[in-house]
């Protein structure tokens, strides 16, 4: 039943039904038995993936594409392998390559940080700065354009290496814009994104000092290879400690000895080599034992 409502984005497959189908569905609708929710029930991708290519430029005339490190760009880069890891800006330029620019407000904050060059941004777009093509001076213009990528097939692309992607221009998706530009001012005006005094902080709170020491440490390396190095060394100490006392070894279990054994003694009240008792062995050396009464 629920494959009736599924076809409704699809009219071709939804005409090729079983008319009882149709009818089955129609009168149990009303209970709303099936439907056609369901996570992603449509992928964008089939028509072409969509992705916002950011450019840069120091005269507006000749631009330079700005390669992330995972999402889609340079169509000879083979797709980055990145879990467990979440990129969270590439995933975020695919949401935004669904709409409109106006529908992702963050994307014209992330403008601004390009333009002004801040370092903590870049290194969300490389984290190795010699692959971002404006780490010694910042872009006096950017611009970005959406795109629809598509993997190439086993025919396609030259005889040598053949590239990963083939893509196609759709539109403009932000315009060409620089520090100070009107459009950009007003974009960020209208979401509240211009620049704010920074809070105060105390300069001897340990958290802040805590989690600036440890993102020192971990600024030369990618997301993904941070995230593995962790399980990794997670992992090797759980084995090190589950064969610790195999591989140690160490001497057998000391038995404890009875209460006779540690006076010298072996077996309960016996003190003479014929095993006779404690008690008799004394009455046997002289010693009348009691009379009985007759």
């Amino acid at each position: 039943l629920s494959q009736v409502p599924f076809t409704y984005i699809e009219h071709e497959s939804n005409g090729k039904l079983w008319p009882g189908i149709h009818r089955l569905f129609g009168a149990v609708e009303r209970f709303q038995v099936v439907n056609s929710y369901g996570l992603f029930r449509r992928m964008t991708g089939v028509g072409g993936r969509p992705e916002v290519v950011l450019e840069g430029s120091y005269d507006g005339h000749s631009w330079t594409e700005i390669e992330f490190m995972y999402k889609p760009g340079n169509v000879s880069a083979a797709p980055a392998v990145v879990a467990p890891h979440q990129p969270r800006l590439d995933w975020q330029l695919w949401f935004a390559a669904l709409g409109h620019h106006h529908g992702s407000p963050w994307f014209s904050s992330l403008v601004l940080r390009l333009l002004q060059g801040q370092r903590d941004v870049i290194r969300l777009v490389q984290v190795d700065e010699s692959r971002y093509p404006f780490s010694a001076r910042p872009p006096t213009f950017l611009r970005a354009q959406l795109y629809k990528y598509w993997f190439t097939g086993p025919s396609e692309g030259s005889p040598g290496r053949a590239p990963w992607w083939r893509r196609q221009h759709v539109q403009e998706f932000f315009p060409t814009v620089s520090l100070g530009d009107p459009t950009l001012e007003n974009l960020l005006s209208q979401h509240s994104l211009k620049d704010k005094p920074p809070l105060r902080r105390r300069s001897d709170a340990p958290l802040p000092w805590l989690l600036g020491w440890v993102r020192g440490l971990s600024r030369p390396f990618s997301g993904p290879a941070v995230l593995w190095t962790l399980y990794l060394v997670a992992t090797t100490v759980g084995v090190l400690r589950a064969l610790g006392p195999r591989a140690r070894g160490g001497p057998p279990p000391t038995r404890h000895k009875a209460r006779g054994e540690r006076n010298g003694v072996r077996g309960e009240g016996r003190g003479r080599p014929g095993g006779e008792p404690h008690g008799e062995g004394r009455q046997g050396e002289g010693r009348p034992g009691p009379k009985k009464k007759k």
